[in-house]
C-alpha cells in the first residue's frame, strides 16, 4: 500500500511541476517596432526609464539578428517575424507588385472580398496568403487561446495576426482603428468607444516637442536642422527643427493622415493595446493568449528624418514612457511574471546619406528617379530598335517584369533584354548592379547579399531582373531615408526576449529571423509545422 501511495504522491508531484511550468507563459506579448535598427536602443540607453528600460533590464538581448531575405520592407518583415518563413517562395515578394495575370500593381494583403466593418478604409485580409502562422498554431493546440494584432500599418497588423486571429486592427488614415469582415460581421463595442474617444483631429492645433532639454539632443544625437531631413513644417525656408505641428493650410483629411509622422500614431496603438487586454482579458486563464504589437510611426519619422535625428530619438523617448505605462498596467491585470516579451523589427534602415558622408567620410548618395527613367526609356529604345516593340516588359518599383509568352511567342532571349536593360541602368549612378531571377537563384551562402535576395524569389511571381543599388544609397530624392536592401544596415534588428526564470544577458549568436516564431511556438508547448525556414534558438530548446 505504501508503494503505491508513493507512486500517487510522484505522479501528483509530477503533474504539479508540469501544470506550473505551463501556466507560467499567460500571455505573449510581440512587439515589432518598425525601422528599428538595433542602435536606436543603445544609443538612448542612459535615457530610457520606462518599457524600452524594463525590457533591456529583464531580457535576454541577441544582439547579432538578421532578417536573411534580400527586400527588407514592412510587408515581408512581418510576415517572417510571425511566420518562420521566407517571404519569396510563400509569395509575399513586396510591400507591393506588378500581376502578371492581373496586369496591374498589387498589394501584399489586399483582399477585393472584403469589406471594413462600420469605418472607412481598404479592403485588406491575410486570405491570399496561403500558409499559416504563429497564432495559428497556438490556436490549433490551445483552442481556447486568444489572439489579437494591432498596428499602425494594415500590413503590420495582418502578417503578425496570420490566417484565423480572434482581430487584427489598423488604423485607416482617416482616424480610425478598423478591420474587415474577413475577420469579424461587427465592432466589439470597446473597439466603437476607443474609436468614439480617439479624435485625431484635436490634434491640428497641438505640436511635437521634445521631452527633454535641447543640450541633451544635442549630446545624444546629431544637431537639429540636419541636412537631408524632411520639413513637414513651416516649410519655408527649408528648416527641419522642433516644434512639429500641422500647418494651418492642411485638410482635415491631410492631418488624418499626417498623424502617422508622429508619436501619436504609437501612443494610439499601445492605448488600444491596453484596451484589447482589458476587454478581452488576455492572459487570465491557462490558454496562452497572444497580442501582437505593430509600431508604424518610427518607420515613417526614421523616413523623415533619418534613424539618428532628434526627432526619432524624441520619439523613441516618448514611445518608452507609452511603453512603460503598458507594462505596468500589465502587471496589475495579467502578472509580469506570467508574461512573454518579445520586442524585435521588421527592418533596420539607413543613415541619412549628408550624415554618413559628414561623420563617416562614406560616399553615400541619392539615386534619382528621373535618372532610373531616363535609363528606361534608353533600354526602350534599343528594345523596340531590335524587335518592334516592348510590350513585354513592366518597369515597376525596382523590377523588370516580362511577358514570357509573348517572348516566346517571337523568339525574343530574355536573357538579351536582361542584357539591354543592365548596359544602360548600371550606368547611372548609385546602381550597382541588376540582377536577373536566375543569378540570384544561382546564388550560394558565400555571396550573402545576393544570397538573402534568393529568399525573396518566386519562381512565378518574381521579376525577372532587379535593380540592387549601391550600398548607402538610397532611393529617396531630396531628403529622408530608406531600406529595402540587403545590407546589413537594413537587415540587422534588435532581439529582446523576456520571461520568467531567464537571466537578463547578452547573447552574441548568429540568429535569423525565421527563428523567432518557431522558438515562440517551442516555449508554449507548440511543434512548429514542418514547413517553417526557421529553426528552435537553442537558449530556448529545452523551454516548455
Amino acid at each position: 500500500m505504501k508503494k503505491y501511495l508513493w507512486l500517487l504522491l510522484i505522479t501528483v508531484s509530477l503533474s504539479c511541476q508540469s501544470h506550473t511550468k505551463k501556466d507560467v507563459t499567460k500571455l505573449v506579448v510581440f512587439i515589432s517596432v518598425d525601422q528599428l535598427r538595433p542602435e536606436l536602443l543603445t544609443q538612448f540607453d542612459d535615457l530610457y526609464t520606462g518599457g524600452f528600460r524594463w525590457l533591456i533590464d529583464n531580457s535576454v538581448s541577441f544582439t547579432n539578428v538578421y532578417h536573411e531575405h534580400g527586400y527588407t520592407a514592412t510587408g515581408p518583415g512581418h510576415f517572417v517575424l510571425s511566420s518562420g518563413q521566407y517571404p519569396g517562395p510563400v509569395g509575399v515578394i513586396g510591400n507591393n507588385w506588378y500581376d502578371r495575370k492581373l496586369k496591374r500593381v498589387v498589394y501584399c494583403v489586399e483582399d477585393t472580398t472584403a469589406t471594413v466593418v462600420g469605418y472607412p478604409g481598404k479592403d485588406r485580409s491575410y486570405k491570399n496568403i496561403n500558409t499559416t502562422a504563429l497564432g495559428d498554431w497556438v490556436k490549433a493546440r490551445y483552442p481556447s487561446s486568444k489572439v489579437y494584432s494591432v498596428a499602425g500599418k494594415d500590413r503590420a497588423s495582418i502578417f503578425l495576426g496570420g490566417k484565423h486571429p480572434d482581430l487584427a486592427l489598423w488604423y485607416n488614415w482617416q482616424g480610425d482603428f478598423v478591420t474587415t469582415d474577413y475577420y469579424t460581421k461587427s465592432n466589439p463595442q470597446w473597439l466603437i468607444d476607443f474609436n468614439r474617444n480617439l479624435n485625431v483631429l484635436s490634434y491640428r492645433d497641438s505640436l511635437w516637442t521634445r521631452s527633454l532639454a535641447p543640450e541633451v539632443y544635442e549630446k545624444y544625437a546629431r544637431r537639429d536642422n540636419f541636412p537631408g531631413e524632411m520639413d513637414t513644417y513651416l516649410t519655408v525656408p527649408y528648416s527641419p527643427v522642433f516644434p512639429i505641428g500641422f500647418d494651418s493650410s492642411l485638410t482635415d483629411s491631410d492631418v488624418l493622415n499626417d498623424i502617422g509622422g508622429t508619436p501619436w500614431l504609437d501612443k494610439f496603438t499601445i492605448e488600444l493595446a491596453s484596451t484589447i487586454v482589458d476587454q478581452e482579458k488576455l492572459g487570465t486563464d491557462d490558454n496562452p493568449d497572444i497580442l501582437f504589437i505593430g509600431l508604424s510611426a518610427t518607420d515613417w519619422i526614421i523616413h523623415d528624418f533619418g534613424p539618428f535625428s532628434q526627432e526619432s530619438m524624441d520619439h523613441l523617448i516618448k514611445v518608452d514612457r507609452y511603453l512603460g505605462r503598458f507594462i505596468t498596467d500589465l502587471d496589475k491585470t495579467v502578472g509580469l511574471d506570467n508574461v512573454l516579451f518579445v520586442l524585435t523589427a521588421d527592418h533596420g534602415g539607413m543613415m541619412l546619406p549628408e550624415y554618413l558622408k559628414e561623420k563617416y567620410n562614406i560616399p553615400a548618395g541619392r539615386i534619382k528617379w528621373k535618372s532610373l527613367h531616363a535609363a528606361y526609356r534608353q533600354a526602350l529604345r534599343e528594345i523596340d530598335k531590335r524587335y518592334g516593340d516592348h510590350d513585354f516588359i513592366v518597369f515597376e518599383g525596382l523590377g523588370f517584369y516580362y511577358d514570357i509568352n509573348i517572348l516566346n511567342k517571337r523568339s525574343i532571349d530574355k536573357a538579351v533584354i536582361s542584357g539591354i536593360l543592365k548596359k544602360y541602368f548600371e550606368k547611372v549612378a548609385g546602381v550597382e548592379k541588376i540582377l536577373t531571377k536566375e543569378e540570384i537563384l544561382r546564388a550560394t551562402p558565400e555571396d550573402e547579399i545576393v544570397f538573402r535576395m534568393k529568399n525573396m524569389i518566386n519562381p512565378v511571381m518574381s521579376p525577372d531582373a532587379w535593380i540592387l543599388q549601391k550600398r548607402d544609397w538610397v532611393y529617396r530624392f531630396p531628403y529622408g531615408t530608406g531600406h529595402g536592401t540587403p545590407y546589413d544596415y537594413d537587415a540587422h534588428v534588435p532581439l529582446l526576449v523576456h520571461m520568467e526564470g531567464m537571466k537578463n544577458e547578452q547573447i552574441n549568436d548568429r540568429i535569423a529571423t525565421v527563428d523567432i516564431a518557431p522558438t515562440i511556438a517551442k516555449i508554449l508547448g507548440v511543434d512548429p509545422p514542418p514547413f517553417v525556414d526557421g529553426e528552435i534558438i537553442k537558449e530556448f530548446a529545452g523551454q516548455q
